[in-house]
């Protein structure tokens, strides 16, 4: 799946996002010397970091891309000092064969410590000269200010939905109506939208209109005060396909529709209290996990209990 969404990043004409980053690979191209410290790729999750990593390691490399000149690893695997010590220092360290530079693509760089990243500070400052680091993260404040101030900033942003159903049209051979839904629905997340039509097959337009028609559902429910409803309907999005923060932003967008609307506006601003409760605690997430939305439910009913 991933090295689908890979396959359709080709060339620099295919990046989404991130004009300034276009300009500038085209200067490296012609003259590496002028290459930052470290680079920093920084965006809500699926649009296209990682992928525009790898192009970037392609596009510097040319020829001279191949597996001992470029690696990728993932800070989320091992978040402490010991991951930067023991494995990233030696990756570092050894200066490329056959080729100027290597260039190592580190995911996820948000997830190391305080004291990981400083760490990192210190390898950038030693072996830049022939290794690359490109960073990804999707909480750019997560990212200590002297790693920052080390590298060459880029934000990406949700991908539109009409360039992103175009994207996706080049490895799916959908209605461009359908894939545009998807891709509101999946908030401009590519990876998200891969992963559910991989998943989905031949029954992709069913299964939207079903997630639709759940996430509708679930407000409703809300309002009524059918809290265990509620909380299977979030439960079964969340089992379809959609990730945990998919199933949450499409909730809130439900639910803020609701405004419009003279009547419930107190059981709503109840919600709004809970959702925003349960979104302070974001950082400390991990993975999909339905406890999450089990909290947010309950979170509701008390507050609109209460205010009853």
């Amino acid at each position: 799946m991933e090295q689908q969404h890979r396959a359709a990043l080709r060339s620099i004409d295919d990046l989404v996002g991130a004009s300034a980053l276009k300009g500038d690979i085209v200067r490296w191209q012609k003259d590496v010397t002028k290459l930052p410290q470290a680079i920093l790729l920084h965006g809500p999750s699926g649009t296209g970091k990682t992928s525009t990593g790898v192009l970037l390691a392609k596009m510097l490399l040319g020829l001279e891309f191949f597996d001992t000149s470029f690696i990728e690893t993932n800070a989320s695997d091992d978040r402490g000092i010991s991951y930067i010590r023991d494995e990233l220092k030696q990756l570092m360290r050894v200066k490329p064969v056959g080729t100027k530079k290597k260039v190592i693509l580190l995911d996820e760089a948000d997830g190391l410590t305080p004291a990981a990243q400083d760490a990192m500070r210190r390898l950038i400052e030693k072996y830049s000269e022939h290794t690359l680091l490109i960073l990804t993260c999707n909480d750019l404040e997560k990212i200590r200010p002297a790693i920052r101030s080390r590298c060459a900033v880029y934000g990406f942003s949700p991908v539109d939905p009409i360039k992103g159903a175009q994207r996706l049209s080049d490895v799916y051979t959908y209605d461009a109506p359908t894939l545009i839904r998807l891709v509101q629905m999946m908030n401009g997340d590519m990876r998200a939208c891969i992963n559910f039509l991989d998943a989905a097959g031949d029954a992709y337009t069913s299964r939207i209109d079903d997630l639709e028609s759940t996430m509708d559902d679930s407000v409703a429910r809300a309002i009524e005060g059918d809290w265990m409803k509620l909380r299977s309907n979030l439960h079964n999005s969340l089992r379809s396909g959609l990730e945990l923060t998919h199933v949450l932003s499409n909730f809130y967008d439900n639910i803020y529709e609701h405004f419009e609307e003279e009547e419930n506006l107190d059981s709503i601003w109840n919600m709004m209290v809970a959702y925003g409760d349960v979104m302070t605690h974001k950082h400390t997430w991990v993975g999909n996990n339905y406890s999450y939305l089990d909290y947010m439910v309950a979170k509701m009913k008390t507050e609109v209990e209460k205010n009853e």
